[in-house]
């Protein structure tokens, strides 16, 4: 569970300062190749021929059909930079649903290695992905243009918000918050940020103390992209906030890394990290790590799913995305550590948008929109990062 409501309660690498290249080139940061998937055992005869649970009332009668094509198919592949601690909630909620699928596998990637894997695969003869899903962005607006998505359009899209299928074939199913994660040993409570400003008002205080003590996510990564570029165009004053944090600061290109180093006491803070990595580390650590939403402004980067044309299991495919955009689904999503924004969803695990949006305020809860941007915009917004950094 999300302690809010307000209770917000590793090897050491080299430094690596951000090199100007292309958020939608490089920057694949490959977490981890190994694919991982559902602790179930392999399909029986049995579960081929078990009985769905009932679909809702809004589902046309020929829904069936595709009911009846995932019991020949019995798999899926989900190639994603989403972890298996996020996932298993997921998997056994789907697999409760429709007892044949239960060789449901994902990877772990970086936001920018889910498409390259995709793209180099489909090129040479392809893929054995059914879908793709990420929280990457910009890479995501690339992906829409190259004309590879799936034409299928969900019955739930109606009981969502009109920004669900953020891009033809691209349906959200998380709302992550951008979080600030702190070492509670280091940070004594009086010191403890609420936020970004927060935190830049700490270390002026005492910039020979703080100075290298704090991470960032670099934005020559496609998510450090979302988030960075997120607050900048979003948050009131945030160039201004990020001109007295960041020379205070040190980039790395992976949420390990940077919930790592705050977990050693290297880095007092880490900010620009996902709520659904940085909140589980935090609750996990017996009390070391705290977190805290920005209370200037906190940017939501949508995590979403996509059919691929070419997925060898179509039907479940939809069926998975599907169950994902679900009042069902939202509760298992939420119970995995992401946070679900369908509204009316019934669970505790996890704060959803809407309890972002009651705590902070509407106004100072910005979703992140998957947009296109050029190499040059990329490169600019990265040199003006760099400069800001010293």
């Amino acid at each position: 569970m999300i302690p809010t409501r307000s209770g917000r309660a590793a090897a050491a690498e080299p430094d690596r300062r951000p090199s100007r290249r292309s958020v939608l080139r490089g920057a694949a940061a490959v977490e981890a190749l190994a694919v991982t998937g559902s602790t179930l055992g392999g399909c029986t005869t049995t579960d081929a021929n078990a009985a769905a649970q009932p679909t809702p009332a809004y589902y046309t009668a020929s829904y069936e059909k595709i009911v009846d094509g995932s019991r020949r198919e019995k798999k899926l592949l989900i190639y994603s930079n989403t972890s298996q601690t996020n996932w298993q909630p997921v998997f056994d909620a789907f697999t409760a649903h429709y007892p044949w699928l239960v060789d449901i596998r994902a990877t772990n990637l970086g936001s920018s290695a889910v498409y390259e894997r995709y793209y180099s695969e489909a090129a040479t003869g392809g893929s054995p992905a059914d879908l793709l899903v990420s929280n990457g962005g910009a890479l995501w607006a690339d992906y829409a243009t190259r004309k590879v998505t799936a034409d299928y359009s969900s019955p739930e899209k109606g009981h969502l918000p009109d920004w669900a299928e953020m891009l033809p074939g691209v349906w959200v199913f998380t709302t992550d918050p951008v979080v600030v994660l702190y070492n509670r040993k280091t940070l004594d409570t009086s010191r403890n940020p609420q936020g970004l400003t927060s935190l830049a008002a700490l270390a002026e205080a005492e910039p020979s103390r703080f100075r290298g003590k704090i991470g960032v996510y670099d934005p020559t990564n496609a998510y450090g992209y979302s988030t960075n570029q997120g607050y900048t165009s979003s948050v009131a004053g945030g160039w201004d906030t990020f001109g007295r944090l960041l020379p205070f600061a040190r980039a790395e290109h992976s949420s390990g890394a940077l919930v790592e180093k705050v977990v050693s006491g290297e880095y007092d803070a880490s900010f620009n990290l996902s709520g659904g990595v940085a909140v589980p580390a935090a609750e996990g650590s017996g009390g070391l790590l705290g977190w805290t939403y920005c209370e200037e402004g906190t940017v939501v980067v949508p995590r979403a799913a996509s059919i691929v044309k070419t997925a060898p299991h179509p039907n479940a495919a939809q069926l998975f995305v599907d169950f994902l955009l679900s009042a069902e689904g939202q509760a298992a999503v939420a119970r995995g550590g992401l946070a679900p924004y369908r509204d009316g969803v019934k669970q505790d695990d996890t704060d959803s948008l809407q309890d972002m949006q009651r705590e902070l305020g509407a106004d100072r809860v910005h979703l992140y929109r998957y947009t296109r941007v050029p190499e040059e915009t990329q490169n600019a917004y990265v040199e003006r990062w760099e400069k800001a950094m010293g």
